[in-house]
Formats: structure tokens, C-alpha cells, sequence
């Protein structure tokens, strides 16, 4: 059946708006195109319930297909959103019209005018952000609240929630530890004009690529453990990757960002699935990721039609010290959830993983591919 799946795609992310914004163990949109090329049509609904920063949802977009998109994270789905939002191009102009009142905030700052600053509550925000640096992120967030359009206004967030590591004290998206930039006087506010350009090249570039403007994409921010808004036998494939368990905290390296959109940080830390938190700052087992792994699962299984496929990219993990062979794990949950295994295809993550923790591709580890029907 995957005779066409392989994991040796190029890895191309920079059409349509997928290189939007920086986001963890995104995997290549060619495997989501080339399911749903093969395996299901227009006008047919496509779910991804781990859907981080939307790779499934452009490409069901692009291919005419309707899809739902579900995460834990508020930013996942703000991301997902904004990328998967057709905007008729000239309401663009609203782009320019936001750097204009910035640009004329920021001179009469520095004439000495006072400017409401809107700053949130991030814990020791002095160690993490130089006071320059803080001001010309609440001068930004300031003109962005008082765009009118609301789509507008997501895709100026989202531009501002991407340059946020970026002139914070944080090392990088991959690595949170406080370091000294020297980010200087004027840099922030012109990274976010420089974000705001491509952003708008990337919006004209999906209206443009986009042939059915009348595709449905709805994204939701909830738990998938917990799917009873749905009509069950809903949905006609499943495309997704669930977080890899004790291997990343995305709570964590997005704190920042969601603190200064206003998120609640607090309740994506606990709730988050696989995190590092649980299975090495809790020392949890491999019992909670396969009681998670059990509801997330059944609760797929109930909104999936009969007949239907689920496509799952999961890799090997390590969980005190024992390597979790994914597969395996899921093999042995699936006569507990319903689901058939039709068919698996593995590669070793060393070969193409550009994770930023090397231990993640150590040798042992495969990421797999696995198809599993709703009997």
C-alpha cells in the first residue's frame, strides 16, 4: 500500500506558507501532499488532531480538500490559522498602514512623547529581555491591537511572535538558556518590519496558489483527548505526528511568545502530551504515554468513518533509560483502540532528522510511518 510513502522527500518548505514561523519536528509537507494525493479528493475532510503549525492543513488547502485542525497550544493553532487564512490581497494595505503608525510611534518616543507601553507579566522579564528591547515589543503590540481586521491582525501576531526568541535573551528555539545579545536600539522594530514583508509576499503567494477559495479549514484549540464535540464518522482521513515522548517541552521554548500574546502558558505546561517535563523532570513511565496514546486514539477512532485510514509519523523514544520502539507500541495498543495496522515504513532519524537535540537521533531510534484503518 505505501509503496509511494517513503521518508526520502526533499524537505522543501519554502512554498506556499509553510516557512511562516519557526516550529519544532515539523515534518516535510510533501508526505501530507502525497497522501492526500493518493488516498483521498476534494470535498472530502482531512483531520489533524496534533496539528502544531499546520503543514497538513496548507496542504489539504492546496489540494481542495476541507480539514480540522486540533491542538493543546493556543500558538499552534494561531500559527495553523493565520497560514491556512486566505486574505484578498488588497486588504494588504492595512500591512503598510501598520508600519506607518509604528514608525511614527517610535519618533515621537524618541522625541520624548510618552507611549502607552503594554507589557505582560513574564517572570523576571529583565533577565530574558533588554529594557530597549521591551519597549519596542509593547510599541508593536500596542499598533497591532488597533488593527481593525481581524485576519489582519493575526497575521501581524503571528509575525510578532516569531521574531520574540529572536531578540529575547533566550539562546534559541531549541536551546532555553539566557544569553547576551546586544540587541541594539531599532533592531526589534525592524526585524518585525522585515517579517512583515515576507509575511505579505506569503499571503499574495497563497491567494494566488490557492484554485478553490471555497475549501473549509477550521482549527480548534482543545485537547484530543477529549473529542465529544464531534460528530462521530465524520471525518474521511487522518493525517498527523504526535509529540514524541520525553523529547521536546514546546510549552517551554514558546513561553516567551505566548506570554506576550497573552496565552496561558501555565495550562499548556501541564496538559502537554510527551513532554520532557513529565518523563524526565517527573520521571513518569512508559504507562502514561500509552494511557495517552489510548485516549488520544480512541477518540480519533470515534470521528474517523469506518473503512477509514489514519496516517501516524511517530518516532522511537526514551523513557528512563529504555527505548520506546514506537511501531511496536503501537501495534500492541491498536486491538485496544480499534484500529488495524495496514502498514508500516521506517527510516532511521539520524538520516534525516533536523532535531536540535542529537541524543533524539542516536542510532537505536526510527521514526515510522503507520497506517492504521477504523475496523
Amino acid at each position: 500500500m505505501l509503496a509511494q510513502l517513503k521518508f526520502n522527500f526533499s524537505n522543501d518548505a519554502s512554498y506556499l506558507t509553510h516557512k511562516f514561523h519557526t516550529y519544532p519536528a515539523k515534518f516535510p509537507p510533501q508526505l501530507p501532499r502525497t497522501i492526500l494525493s493518493n488516498y483521498s479528493k476534494p470535498g472530502e475532510i482531512v483531520l489533524d488532531p496534533f496539528v502544531g503549525s499546520g503543514t497538513t492543513l496548507v496542504e489539504a488547502l492546496y489540494g481542495g480538500i476541507n480539514s480540522i485542525g486540533i491542538d493543546i497550544n493556543p500558538l499552534a493553532c494561531l500559527i495553523s490559522k493565520v497560514k491556512t487564512t486566505l486574505i484578498e490581497p488588497h486588504k494588504l494595505f492595512l500591512i503598510d498602514t501598520l508600519k506607518n503608525n509604528i514608525s511614527q510611534d517610535l519618533f515621537y518616543w524618541q522625541m520624548g512623547k510618552k507611549i502607552d507601553n503594554i507589557v505582560p507579566e513574564i517572570p523576571n522579564i529583565k533577565h530574558w529581555f533588554q529594557p530597549n528591547v521591551i519597549k519596542e515589543l509593547s510599541l508593536i503590540k500596542k499598533n497591532i491591537l488597533d488593527l481593525p481586521d481581524p485576519d489582519i491582525r493575526d497575521l501581524a501576531y503571528v509575525a510578532f511572535s516569531s521574531i520574540i526568541v529572536r531578540v529575547s535573551n533566550q539562546e534559541s528555539d531549541t536551546r532555553f538558556a539566557a544569553i547576551n545579545k546586544n540587541i541594539k536600539d531599532g533592531d526589534t522594530i525592524n526585524f518585525f518590519f522585515d517579517k512583515l514583508a515576507e509575511s505579505k509576499k506569503l499571503m499574495i503567494t497563497l491567494w494566488n496558489n490557492i484554485v478553490d477559495k471555497k475549501v473549509k479549514t477550521k482549527i480548534i484549540n482543545i485537547d484530543v483527548r477529549d473529542l465529544t464535540q464531534f460528530i462521530n464518522n465524520s471525518v474521511d482521513i487522518i493525517i498527523t505526528s504526535p509529540p514524541y515522548a520525553n523529547t521536546y517541552d514546546y510549552y517551554l521554548y514558546h513561553k516567551f511568545r505566548m506570554y506576550w500574546l497573552d496565552m496561558d502558558v501555565t495550562s499548556v505546561q501541564y496538559a502537554e502530551i510527551g513532554s520532557r517535563r513529565e518523563y524526565s523532570s517527573l520521571k513518569k513511565g512508559k504507562e502514561k504515554w500509552e494511557q495517552d496514546l489510548i485516549k488520544s486514539f480512541k477518540e480519533m477512532k470515534k470521528i474517523l468513518k469506518i473503512g477509514k485510514f489514519a496516517f501516524i509519523v511517530i518516532g522511537d523514544s526514551v523513557i528512563r533509560k529504555e527505548i520506546i520502539k514506537a511501531d511496536q507500541l503501537i501495534e500492541g495498543l491498536s486491538d485496544k483502540v480499534g484500529f488495524k495496522v495496514i502498514d508500516i515504513v521506517s527510516s532511521k532519524l539520524s538520516e534525516h532528522s533536523k532535531t536540535f537535540n542529537p541524543s533524539f537521533t542516536q542510532k537505536e531510534k526510527r521514526e515510522h510511518l503507520i497506517v492504521l484503518q477504523n475496523e
